[in-house]
């Protein structure tokens, strides 16, 4: 990989934050995320899309855009889930650097960090950058059952094939294994933990088709169209925790949507009221 040198503009970045109903834990997510975003010395923004809370939501979030011009709020009158709100912050953005996350999981702020630095590397062969970094959540021991047989699928592909098969660093449950292996075979995903909601993208690149998921099937829709795309991709572990998180909300209306009529047409905004 070539690093960029150490005296090259750094890349702007928007970082997106859904929200619903989170007016309890907002001030103290918000601060750590705006701390973290300064500690990188480059330009950013933070775009809050509220999804239709009903609690104080957005007035908590009124506290912070009325005093920080680079934190706007985005409004939607109901709920329309989390690819609805990547939609709507996508029309949006103003930089090159397209960050999602999630305040239902306790992502480390530092990692974003690990990804800045990934997706700004370019490839030594084909000479270009990740259009997306994801990162994978790890810390959660594997069972026994599947370390045995990790291991000896392992052993049978360097001994029979002749490829060295790394172990996978992450184990998020018998669920999320099933659901990486069905959206591997499904949509040549080829993430350990795809429906992480932690996403470096290059706002560029999500600009050349339409989110067709309003669900939280929008992780694994992107990722598949950036693969069919040939682009490059690329998995980093974050910081390591006992927990695998909350099991998202899928929704296999979106999951057929796709499969059956994959949209790389032009992109369509949602509209939203901004404050």
């Amino acid at each position: 990989m070539a690093n960029p040198s150490d005296d090259s503009p750094r890349e702007a970045i928007t970082c997106v934050i859904p929200v619903f109903n989170v007016a309890g834990v907002l001030e103290k997510s918000l601060n750590s995320w705006i701390e973290a975003l300064h500690r990188l010395r480059r330009d950013y923004e933070i775009l809050l899309v509220n999804d239709g809370s009903t609690d104080a939501t957005a007035e908590a979030a009124h506290k912070f855009t009325d005093r920080l011009p680079q934190v706007r709020l985005l409004t939607h009158d109901s709920r329309r889930g989390y690819g609805a709100c990547l939609r709507t912050a996508l029309a949006e953005a103003r930089h090159p650097l397209f960050f999602y996350t999630s305040l239902d999981e306790p992502y480390a702020t530092g990692d974003l960090k690990s990804l800045l630095e990934r997706i700004e590397v370019n490839d030594e062969i084909l000479d270009q950058a990740p259009v997306v970094v994801s990162g994978c959540r790890v810390g959660q021991p594997k069972p026994r059952l599947v370390r045995l047989l990790g291991s000896v699928w392992r052993a049978f592909c360097r001994i029979v094939l002749g490829l060295p098969v790394p172990a996978s660093p992450a184990w998020l449950g018998f669920r999320e294994a099933a659901y990486s292996y069905i959206v591997w075979v499904v949509f040549s995903v080829p993430m350990i933990d795809p429906t992480s909601a932690f996403k470096l993208w290059r706002t560029d690149f999500l600009r050349r088709f339409p989110i067709q998921s309003d669900s939280d099937f929008v992780h694994v829709e992107l990722v598949a169209k950036a693969t069919f795309l040939t682009q490059i991709l690329d998995e980093i572990p974050l910081t390591p925790r006992s927990s695998p998180g909350l099991t998202p909300r899928r929704a296999s209306a979106d999951f057929w949507r796709v499969l059956r009529n994959p949209d790389f047409g032009r992109p369509l905004t949602t509209p939203a009221s901004v404050s």
